[in-house]
């Protein structure tokens, strides 16, 4: 009895060793888009504070990885769908619960509603925000939120794919967009020039959508890869790891005043 039970512990130690080596020899792919100062896309790197957390997160699990930009509605389709695949800076929001398996936060950011500084705008709350022509990005949080309050499509709410169309949506009178979706952190870091950063506006701050971006998974990423990578995030964020990049980036994290 004694040996048999010697030998099914050994194979069972056996199993586990080689199933542990198969899960680490697997290589993820991380997916992301350009959105400075989180992610930052270069010619030939990406970089950025939720990069780096991301980066010492898969470094700490001891995964192999690739980390690929794509417009937002890209990379947030192919997280939901590919094996081994995971996405960041994702907002957490309750729509989005079901549809992946979530690492861990990364950070958090407000997004409000800004104009052109010409334009005489005045609103205080999202109701007042429909009778206006609004743009977003697809399918980021900001495009679900603004549905699941009741604007509509091609009427009072209109879609991009990328965050510098916006801005020049909203340069163009043409268009008539009156009023852009934007992260504050995001804004700062796009219009690095001071004097175009003065042709915009904040109008509207939206309470609602104080954002906490997170590292998640495809609902098909293997379980215990996504609880390696939990533990590596927790030990790190432990550690002072986290803090330590939150403050080095923390002066690029400033968004536009009302004056």
């Amino acid at each position: 009895m004694k040996k048999k039970r010697g030998t099914f512990v050994v194979s069972l130690l056996i199993f586990y060793v080689l199933f542990s080596g198969q899960v680490f020899a697997t290589k993820l792919k991380i997916l992301t888009e350009h959105l400075a100062p989180y992610q930052i896309v270069n010619e030939d790197s990406i970089t950025g504070l939720s990069t780096e957390i991301v980066t010492a997160t898969l470094q700490e699990s001891q995964y192999t990885y690739d980390i690929v930009a794509y417009p937002w509605a890209m990379s947030y389709s192919r997280a939901k769908q590919e094996k081994n695949t995971c996405i960041y800076s994702l907002a957490r929001i309750p729509q989005r619960e079901p549809l992946f398996k979530w690492v861990g936060h990364i950070i958090s950011s407000t997004v409000s509603l800004y104009s052109m500084k010409n334009r005489k705008i005045h609103i205080s709350n999202i109701e007042e925000a429909k009778k206006y022509n609004i743009a977003v990005i697809r399918d980021d949080v900001t495009h679900h939120f603004f549905l699941g309050k009741g604007f509509v499509e091609n009427e009072n709410l209109y879609v991009a794919n990328k965050y510098d169309a916006l801005l020049k949506l909203l340069d163009m009178p043409s268009r008539n967009i009156d009023l852009v979706v934007i992260n504050n952190d995001l804004l700062r870091n796009r219009v690095k020039n001071l004097a175009q950063i003065v042709k915009y506006k904040k109008v509207l701050h939206l309470d609602e959508l104080s954002l906490n971006f997170h590292l998640a998974c495809s609902l098909t990423t293997e379980q215990q890869i996504v609880d390696n990578l939990i533990k590596a995030m927790n030990m790190l964020e432990n550690r002072g790891v986290f803090s330590k990049i939150r403050e080095k980036w923390k002066n690029n994290m400033a968004g536009l005043t009302n004056e």
